[in-house]
């Protein structure tokens, strides 16, 4: 879960170009196919050895051959069928958030929470509590109303128009504490200022006394899948101090999204 590129210690030659041609062929799309001279040309490659990778290609139905004047080559369903699987090794699990989750509690010395999505509300998953007296009292398990939690508003601000307007038409916005917003058009507000900052903060609008920063956890869709919340008393939770978190937490989001195949 780094931005940095690979570079193997004992190359394969062979497989290098044969990767090279693929890339090629991804960069350069076209229904009409890119021609053998071409690809030999681009990457300076003999076409004799362009030709006999791209017949190895096609056995595995990573290139198809277009056969006309010239023949010309695309990329195969095959390729498509092996990306199809990324996904599905690349999911949430405790491998690859626990450590985070308790590598951010350990720094800032603060509560922290992993939630998703489910049925409206916000589930915690993971939590990490530092050793401290005054700490928040959620649960992992525990289900928390969208619309008042840092965690919550990440979710609301990632759903379509149509449906953050049916979930406000059967849900009361009840007042849980001194700052809870109950206004829609209020609502509606900060849920916009969410989406531009790329981020939440609930002040103290679940638990009086208590502040909460959460940012989000993205696929390859874009889409919030999941969120890191980092939380605490208000009196320790200061603007300095969030101002200290926000860039580790959002490294730490980003991290993890970038392995479910989130890009910018």
């Amino acid at each position: 879960m780094s931005d940095f590129k690979h570079v193997p210690k004992y190359p394969v030659q062979t497989l290098g170009k044969a990767l090279d041609i693929l890339e090629y062929i991804k960069n350069n799309p076209s229904s009409e196919g890119i021609s053998l001279t071409e690809i030999s040309s681009a990457l300076n490659i003999g076409k004799s050895g362009v030709h006999r990778l791209l017949d190895t290609l096609m056995a595995y139905d990573f290139v198809e051959k277009i056969n006309g004047v010239s023949p010309a080559y695309r990329l195969g369903w095959g390729l498509f069928n092996a990306g199809n699987a990324v996904p599905k090794q690349h999911t949430l699990n405790g491998a690859n958030y626990v450590p985070i989750i308790e590598k951010l509690c350990n720094t800032f010395f603060e509560t922290t929470n992993l939630g998703i999505l489910n049925n409206y509300e916000a589930i915690i998953i993971c939590k990490m509590e530092p050793a401290r007296m005054l700490r928040t009292n959620t649960q992992v398990g525990e289900r928390e109303p969208i619309y008042s939690t840092a965690l919550g508003k990440l979710f609301m601000s990632d759903m379509p128009e149509k449906e953050i307007d049916n979930y406000l038409e059967r849900t009361t916005l009840k007042k849980l504490a001194s700052n809870t917003i109950t206004d829609r058009d209020k609502l509606l507000e900060a849920l916009e200022k969410v989406r531009q900052q790329d981020f939440a903060v609930d002040n103290e609008e679940f638990v009086d006394g208590m502040i909460c920063l959460a940012m989000p956890i993205r696929d390859f869709t874009g889409h919030v899948v999941a969120g890191i919340s980092i939380s605490g008393p208000s009196k320790r939770m200061t603007k300095e101090k969030i101002g200290e978190i926000s860039p580790v937490l959002r490294q730490a989001c980003l991290g993890i999204s970038q392995f479910m195949g989130y890009t910018k």
